[in-house]
């Protein structure tokens, strides 16, 4: 059994009997208390009831510490982490889960971190992580059905020595347990592609940090990449750079335009815009603006 609702055997069932019951002083500060998402935190911990309750317990605490509940409104990321951090949400898988993209090789690693403190860095992913489950809730509410984890693309193209750095390596995994401890089962499935032969290196200094299950959920991909991805996704929701047929609406293969709902206009001045699509793959212009689901304009 899979474990998830309406897939269930009799101890799974019981299993989630115990936990709502265990956890009822905790449920308003939750931020989702149906099964589905009680259901994330069981698999998580393989149904061990007391794990599953410690785990979520700590995951409150966490939010109350970070202030999670209004981290999208009311924190926004130092500019400098908007600016040089390449990447962002484009698109959906053909289940309907939304897509992240990693674009890594313009990241300048030892530069951003002179630059901004490790907590602005960690709380920008929890609020990447924040928008992603709102879209999640959001394509639940579109298509009817439970959508709840999405589908990344790690574009390592040009992952050289300056991306080992051990200041940058000992963040990166920071941020990695904090996923693994605070969204359970929120990933489905990860792409790396283009990998250079220095990617194994860099992938066992961080492998450690992750549980089996997410390591099970990562496929480093060959030279067959883009046929991969269009297995998965269908052509229309993944840009022509990557083997799709999304470009921006001048033609752009990388979709740089697309960036998120608001675009810098002359002047540094901010526009409103409805481009569905968030994305980031300024490999030849990594200072484009940081994508985000909630920008407005006048908000910068």
């Amino acid at each position: 059994m899979s474990g998830r609702v309406g897939d269930l055997s009799p101890k799974q069932t019981e299993a989630l009997q115990q936990f709502q019951e265990r956890i009822q002083d905790i449920l308003p500060q939750l931020p989702a208390q149906h099964d589905h998402f009680l259901l994330r935190w069981l698999r998580a911990r393989n149904f061990n009831v007391q794990k599953s309750e410690a785990m979520l317990r700590k995951h409150v605490e966490f939010r109350k510490q970070m202030k999670v509940d209004t981290i999208i409104t009311e924190w926004r990321p130092p500019e400098v982490i908007e600016k040089y951090l390449s990447g962002g949400m484009c698109g959906y898988d053909r289940e309907g889960s939304p897509i992240w993209y990693d674009v890594i090789g313009p990241v300048d690693p030892k530069g951003l971190f002179l630059s901004a403190s490790k907590q602005d860095f960690i709380k920008s992913k929890i609020r990447d992580c924040e928008m992603l489950q709102k879209e999640c809730n959001l394509q639940t509410q579109r298509l009817g059905r439970n959508i709840e984890s999405i589908t990344m693309i790690y574009d390592v193209e040009g992952l050289g020595l300056k991306h080992l750095w051990k200041p940058a390596i000992e963040t990166y995994g920071e941020i990695l347990q904090m996923f693994e401890d605070n969204y359970p089962e929120g990933l489905k499935r990860l792409f790396v592609i283009k990998a250079p032969k220095l990617f194994p290196v860099a992938y066992n200094l961080v492998k450690h940090f992750l549980s089996e299950n997410t390591r099970q959920k990562i496929f480093i991909l060959g030279g067959n990449w883009q046929e991969v991805l269009l297995k998965y996704i269908d052509a229309e929701e993944l840009p022509m750079i990557y083997g799709g047929k999304m470009t921006d609406p001048d033609g752009d293969p990388r979709c740089r335009t697309r960036v998120s709902s608001v675009v810098l206009k002359d002047g540094d001045e901010l526009e409103e815009t409805h481009i569905c699509c968030r994305c980031c793959f300024n490999e030849d212009q990594p200072r484009g603006p940081r994508p985000s689901l909630l920008l407005r304009a006048g908000s910068r």
